[in-house]
């Protein structure tokens, strides 16, 4: 079985660091980008399993980026974070666009990798 790829994007080099750091050691496969062109880019070449996304970011948010990243692989697994929108928000955001999960920033690292692990095994068993 090959190794499970994530794409992080934030404009954030903290977040994007952090979230390389931990995921890497857990043995999935990690690229990030700080702009959502950027990661449209990187997206279509590495076709990752799973992005974990900023909605707020210059040029293409968040949004935008998973409505392209449709066309080119509609499976893919998209978890959103924000440090400005509230809880509801957040949910009715993942109704409308079929969001996997979101996340409000701070977050519980331990929790957000429970959440990455349980997305990626569920793509896995289908």
């Amino acid at each position: 079985m090959s190794r499970r790829s994530l794409l992080i994007v934030d404009d954030s080099l903290g977040i994007r660091s952090l979230l390389k750091a931990l995921f890497s050691s857990k043995g999935y496969i990690v690229h990030t980008s700080s702009t959502g062109l950027e990661a449209l880019e990187l997206a279509k070449k590495q076709l990752p399993d799973l992005i974990i996304s900023d909605i707020k970011m210059p040029g293409i948010s968040g949004i935008e980026l998973r409505e392209r990243l449709l066309s080119a692989n509609p499976d893919i697994k998209v978890i959103l974070m924000s440090a400005y929108a509230d809880q509801q928000e957040m949910e009715e955001l993942a109704r409308h666009y079929k969001i996997d999960y979101v996340l409000d920033k701070p977050f519980d690292l331990e929790h957000l990798s429970v959440v990455v692990d349980g997305l990626l095994n569920e793509t896995i068993l289908q």
